[in-house]
């Protein structure tokens, strides 16, 4: 019954800080990735502030090239502290059991395996068909366009997957994820555990939750694929 209720056949998840709690191990990349290109030393309050507001921007010592600092964070990104998101497990199960698909993608630049690895490891492989990272993207002849862009790999997804834009959803945490999906055509939805990280995100027009149990929660209602099936504009 919630299968035809949602319309929903995809379920496109963004991995850090979406499904997992990472923000340890992304504060210590960044802070790698601070020292490889020069800059000082930045406490995890400062990193914490800038985090929030969606300004780490500032944070990159001038004269860097912003794209080499960033996939040098991104292959930095390893798993050393992250552990799943209260709800994590259930909200995939339950999503398995209505028939989803389920894929799980990440801007991290490693192997797939990798992030294979933890999610046997938090006991979560099994609800999830297919996993692609930032380094599959030009390994499937695919483009980011900008730093940590997805929209190539929605579209290729989409298809993949034999469905329409309307029935499949991306869940994420970050602006890039909104603009992702957006521009790959399909609906979004977002999760952040930090008022300020909200915020950031439904004065860009996301629905946006605190948690997984929230997302899923909306998603049921089927309120978020009224449109594009249909033709009516997305709330």
């Amino acid at each position: 019954m919630w299968s035809r209720m949602l319309g929903l056949k995809l379920l496109i998840s963004d991995y850090d800080l979406t499904l997992v709690d990472s923000l340890l191990d992304f504060y210590e990349a960044f802070s790698t990735s601070l020292r490889e290109f020069g800059g000082g030393p930045v406490s995890f309050e400062s990193f914490y502030e800038h985090f929030k507001s969606d300004r780490l921007e500032e944070l990159v010592p001038r004269g860097v090239n912003p794209g080499f600092f960033w996939h040098f964070f991104r292959s930095s990104y390893s798993s050393r502290s992250t552990r799943p998101y209260d709800f994590a497990g259930e909200f995939l199960r339950l999503l398995k059991s209505i028939g989803v698909k389920v894929v799980v993608v990440t801007g991290r630049f490693t192997p797939s395996t990798s992030i294979r690895e933890d999610l046997r490891r938090f006991g979560l492989d099994e609800y999830v068909d297919e996993v692609y990272t930032a380094y599959d993207i030009p390994a499937l002849n695919g483009v980011e366009e900008y730093v940590f862009d997805k929209t190539w790999l929605i579209k290729w997804l989409v298809g993949r997957f034999g469905v329409e834009p309307c029935e499949a959803v991306y869940i994420g945490d970050y602006t890039s994820d909104l603009e992702s999906a957006l521009r790959a055509g399909v609906r979004f939805v977002g999760v952040a555990r930090e008022p300020e990280r909200r915020r950031v995100l439904e004065e860009k027009g996301a629905r946006v939750f605190s948690d997984l149990l929230g997302v899923f929660t909306y998603l049921s209602t089927g309120l978020t694929l009224e449109q594009p099936c249909n033709g009516r504009p997305a709330p």
